[in-house]
């Protein structure tokens, strides 16, 4: 009773929902990306995510910048407990999320991009 999939949220609540966020959990199974992740981290927040996230675990560090569990209910919810007792640690994992994805802008991606036509 506690979560809530919101579905599609307009960008302002989105910006709401992060800025209120403990920490930000995407699951998913072999993810590309995980733009979700560069989101999360440019917030301040950090992502709690799995060992068979994919493309996530190129970004989230385990204890650095977020935590990496694995795929199963029990240890999910452990990780978010121990974010949640240590609020302080948590604030300083979304420091280094943050310091983490600082370089990523999108002239940097369309440069890159531009490399490739």
């Amino acid at each position: 009773d506690r979560v809530v999939f919101c579905g599609f949220v307009s960008d302002d609540d989105l910006l709401d929902l992060y800025a209120r966020a403990l920490a930000v959990v995407y699951p998913p199974y072999d993810e590309d990306y995980g733009y979700i992740t560069v989101e999360s981290f440019l917030s301040g927040k950090p992502v709690i995510t799995c060992n068979d996230s994919g493309g996530v675990l190129e970004f989230v560090r385990h204890e650095h910048n977020g935590l990496v569990c694995e795929p199963e209910p029990e240890a999910i919810g452990e990780a978010i407990g121990r974010l949640w007792s240590k609020p302080r640690w948590g604030v300083e994992l979304g420091e280094a999320g943050l310091e983490t994805v600082a370089h990523i802008h999108w002239d940097t991606v369309v440069e890159r991009f531009r490399q490739f036509l």
